[in-house]
């Protein structure tokens, strides 16, 4: 069951990683890699994805109440 819950963090984690990287580096810059993201990403992926939905989850929320408030006052 560990295994498992560790692989899906991984996952989640790569990808969400994947996504930042092809948003900020530019093309044909200077060479940089995600090695150590990698390296980041499999030792504590298993912490960094359940926070990061949950944060994830608030900031949806707080945008979601602010837009129903903001619709109320008009």
């Amino acid at each position: 069951m560990f295994w498992t819950y560790y692989v899906f963090c991984f996952i989640y984690c790569l990808i969400m990683s994947v996504k930042r990287w092809n948003r900020d580096v530019m093309s044909g810059g200077l060479g940089i890699s995600p090695g150590l993201d990698t390296i980041g990403i499999v030792i504590m992926c298993w912490i960094l994805a359940p926070i990061d939905i949950t944060l994830t989850w608030i900031r949806l929320y707080k945008d979601a109440e602010e837009a129903r408030r903001n619709q109320l006052k008009k």
